[in-house]
């Protein structure tokens, strides 16, 4: 956790170089800037074009910082947390203080799993020949080693209500520095063994620096000198050593503490372990002794590393408002033993936790490189359980205030990820009408990979009544799936857009190639349209003249007719379509049975003078006669001429019989 760890990246690009030229940059969305060559124009530079305009190409570069989340093995911490973020927010402001320490608890254990995961995914061997993954690897091990560790301190000090803290303490300490348990369970398991080895004592001294009295005892006893009397003396030291319990009257602990610290003081100075210096710079260290802890404060790696057990041994009833001053002494002391080594970030935020100093330290979180998914929750944590809301009172700051910015951030940043979009939603959630309209404003720019993903995105925007984005979404997959060529599907999203002119143009593609092949597309689509045709006159047109082609195919030729002739005088067919509308009337006009009657055979021929044949003529007058044919081009005729012969024609003759049938039968 450096403070010196900037992002440097490096761009190829000659023309920024060149001449007069140099970079800019502008932020676009998805947290990305957008880079490219650039020349500054003054009030008195000379308007001419640059010496390279029209050779060199100006390209484009889209940078973006990577994260810690970059990595799948990662994303289960978001996805974890966002379920127990979810979890808190429906227990509001007036749960029991029990239930928000159960939060904070499944906090950690997703932290806690989350670091055995990338232990094990550290090591193996796709990670290890891999030079860039491998420091991402370490790289987010050291954060979030440092979220759990100031996450539980904070849950000791400000959630737990403890009335004394050292043992909380004690077991924060023992997790974060497991290196010395590991070894002493390895020479426990040696038994007798073990005190021939050469780190015997170090471990045994580095167990009582960091107040593990228990472990210490265990080794003891399985040394070829247990027996002896220094070994017996020192084992009772510790056995008779006062712990403190929830409910035990303070003042008469502090007399039997008294009373061991004064005794045990006692046979030290008696020489009880002079025979025994090891053993007796163990007992020195029980006693508090401050030349002995001195010595190993120097060889200490962190400030707060020996802290707890220096407290166990001295001040063991160490309540939390005490701990602010014991802190602060123990800092100076080891300032001034270890004067060459500075405090790291993480050193410092727990310096403030310790020190009540809850501003600064929401200041310092803020820093990790988590893209402040700890600051985050634990503001959110903070918010809810009011462990804290005096402490804000009093120092004046808008506690909800802070709790909104933060969560629209992260809200934010999720949002703009290909990968996490889901998760950014439920944050934005909280954020009222700025996340709101956030959620319209992002939504429609992730890239849609499937139509399973855009029926969640159209489902995500309906939940929250933002038609526009569910229009914007149907649009998307309507013209990807006409690109496609599948027409079935871009209807049905064209529709479903409620964009006129979308439908417009898909109903036009299937009516042309209509005309074109005599086919039409898409017909197990129009079968079950319904209501949805009124979505464009176009496509009335369209279902209208499908219901036609299936009466017609259907030898169902009374209805066919009354259909074409209500197509015809519906002053909905689009010009490129009257020569299909026309040539369909033919065979019902040359069939010896009349299935047109004569009112309906007039109305065919007005049409065809009144609104095809002027169509015609301006066509015509437009472009020349050799444009007509390609215009009005049907697969049934292949020259516009010919159509109207035909259709005149057979109009005169149907005419005819329809006058006859209709005259003489009744």
């Amino acid at each position: 956790m450096s403070d010196s760890n900037v992002p440097v990246f490096e761009l190829g690009d000659p023309l920024s170089t060149l001449g007069n030229n140099t970079l800019t940059g502008v932020f676009v969305p998805g947290n990305k800037i957008a880079l490219s060559a650039y020349r500054h124009v003054k009030h008195n530079s000379r308007d001419e074009p640059t010496e390279t305009a029209g050779e060199a190409p100006v390209l484009i570069y889209m940078s973006q910082e990577s994260t810690l989340f970059d990595e799948p093995v990662l994303r289960s911490v978001l996805a974890e947390a966002n379920a127990t973020f979810g979890t808190l927010q429906l227990l509001g402001l007036d749960a029991s203080r029990e239930k928000y320490l159960n939060i904070s608890r499944a906090y950690r254990s997703i932290v806690r799993a989350c670091l055995e995961k990338l232990h094990l995914a550290k090591i193996s061997p796709e990670v290890q020949t891999d030079e860039p993954r491998l420091q991402r690897f370490t790289d987010a091990i050291i954060v979030f080693y440092a979220s759990e560790c100031l996450w539980h301190l904070f849950e000791i000090l400000y959630l737990q209500n403890n009335q004394m803290v050292v043992r909380q303490l004690l077991e924060w300490v023992r997790f974060h520095s497991p290196q010395t348990e590991d070894r002493a369970t390895d020479l426990v398991l040696m038994e007798e063994e073990a005190s021939e080895t050469d780190d015997y004592w170090n471990t045994l001294r580095s167990l009582i620096l960091l107040g593990q009295v228990d472990f210490v005892r265990a080794m003891l006893s399985q040394t070829r000198k247990a027996g002896q009397p220094p070994y017996k003396a020192a084992d009772l030291i510790l056995k008779s050593m006062p712990v403190y319990q929830e409910g035990y009257a303070l003042q008469k602990f502090h007399s039997q503490w008294e009373y061991w610290h004064v005794d045990t003081q006692r046979k030290i100075k008696a020489n009880v372990f002079a025979t025994e210096p090891e053993l007796e710079q163990i007992l020195l260290l029980v006693a508090g002794d401050n030349k002995e802890w001195d010595a190993w404060i120097m060889k200490s790696q962190d400030w707060y590393e020996y802290l707890p057990g220096y407290l166990l041994f001295t001040k063991p009833t160490c309540k939390p408002y005490e701990l602010r001053i014991a802190a602060s002494n123990w800092l100076d002391r080891w300032a001034l033993l270890c004067p060459d080594k500075e405090l790291n970030n993480m050193n410092r935020m727990v310096t403030q936790l310790m020190g009540h100093d809850i501003k600064l330290f929401i200041f310092e979180a803020q820093k990790l490189n988590d893209t402040h998914w700890f600051s985050t929750h634990l503001i959110d944590l903070m918010y809810h359980s009011g462990q804290l809301k005096s402490y804000f009172d009093q120092h004046n700051i808008d506690l909800p205030a802070l709790r909104h910015s933060v969560i629209y951030e992260y809200g934010s940043y999720l949002m703009g990820s290909h990968n996490l979009w889901h998760l950014g939603i439920d944050y934005l959630d909280c954020c009222k009408q700025e996340g709101k309209a956030t959620i319209e404003l992002l939504l429609p720019r992730i890239p849609i990979r499937s139509e399973r993903q855009a029926t969640k995105l159209i489902s995500l925007a309906r939940q929250r009544g933002l038609v526009c984005v569910e229009e914007e979404i149907c649009k998307v997959l309507a013209k990807r799936s006409y690109d496609n060529e599948r027409y079935s599907n871009a209807l049905e999203w064209a529709i479903r857009s409620k964009d006129v002119r979308l439908v417009t143009a898909v109903a036009d593609h299937i009516l042309k190639h209509c005309s074109e092949t005599g086919k039409v597309l898409c017909a197990d689509t129009l079968d079950y349209i319904g209501g949805r045709m009124f979505a464009s006159p176009r496509l009335v047109f369209l279902t209208k003249y499908h219901e036609f082609y299936q009466f017609y195919h259907n030898r169902d030729f009374l209805v066919a007719c009354e259909l074409l002739v209500n197509l015809l005088e519906s002053k909905i067919t689009p010009n490129y379509f009257w020569p299909s509308l026309i040539m369909d009337a033919l065979p019902l006009l040359e069939s010896r049975d009349p299935k047109i009657f004569a009112k309906e055979t007039v109305t065919i021929l007005h049409h065809i003078e009144t609104a095809l044949v002027p169509i015609i003529e301006q066509d015509r007058d437009k472009h020349g006669n050799d444009h007509s044919a390609a215009l009005f081009k049907d697969y049934r005729a292949e020259n516009i001429a010919d159509i109207m012969t035909f259709m005149r024609l057979a109009c005169a003759r149907n005419l005819a019989r329809a006058l006859i049938f209709e005259n003489t039968m009744k």
